[in-house]
């Protein structure tokens, strides 16, 4: 390892402790933490209608129930909103809201499927905090063909939470081989063989409400399942 890239893991790691002050090894007990993943793309596919994009949940378990006390969403795309596949140049990103997203999703006429919602733990869910406070920071630029080494500093959709455990850094430059829906299905049947989903990869759609995935079109997939390219 490198003194750059010591410097920057020591970098991230301060951002975690300070943006977000959840660790899992101090975490509260009485909290939980949960994943829903998103893929877009039209039929047949094209690059530059497709995204991928995840919200995450954090839950506080009452007397009462398990409840909902934060909802974060990282949909990280073009400032323009208009998606160049093989540009070179990097591009100003914005990290959409969830409602913003799927109002892109309606305008270029694609359709959406979502994985989840899945339990992970506390450092995943902080250092995703982390990522997506530093997306919105301003820091990070856009590129539709992401990063091309394990820098943060440029990421696509799939790679700007994706690429927030540094675990997963290490074992995925490019963590959607396809975009979209088909990169997406990839991506959380990885995220399952990496032990990332707590119970085996069980599903918690009793949340689908806090992650509005029952507010708007969107098909129930299964990790490594195959999308079809022509038709729902």
């Amino acid at each position: 390892m490198t003194t750059s890239e010591r410097d920057d893991m020591w970098i991230r790691g301060l951002l975690l402790l300070v943006l977000t002050g959840v660790n899992a090894n101090a975490a509260p007990p009485d909290e939980r933490y949960y994943m829903t993943l998103f893929g877009a793309q039209s039929s047949p596919p094209i690059t530059s209608k497709t995204h991928t994009w995840a919200t995450f949940v954090r839950t506080r378990v009452t007397p009462d129930g398990e409840v909902p006390v934060a909802v974060d969403t990282v949909s990280w795309m073009p400032a323009t909103l208009r998606i160049h596949p093989f540009a070179v140049r990097r591009e100003t990103g914005v990290n959409l809201s969830l409602d913003a997203t799927f109002a892109w999703v309606a305008s270029v006429g694609s359709h959406a499927s979502y994985w989840g919602p899945y339990e992970i733990d506390g450092d995943r869910y902080a250092e995703v905090l982390a990522r997506k406070a530093e997306l919105e920071s301003g820091t990070v630029k856009y590129r539709a063909i992401g990063a091309l080494t394990f820098k943060q500093e440029v990421s696509n959709c799939g790679q700007s939470f994706a690429h927030a455990s540094a675990s997963d850094v290490g074992k995925y430059l490019y963590p959607t081989p396809s975009p979209g829906e088909t990169g997406t299905s990839v991506l959380a049947r990885r995220y399952l063989e990496v032990g990332a989903l707590r119970g085996g990869g069980a599903t918690h759609p009793w949340l689908l409400p806090a992650v509005g995935a029952d507010r708007f079109p969107a098909v129930e997939r299964r990790p490594g399942e195959r999308i079809p390219r022509f038709f729902r």
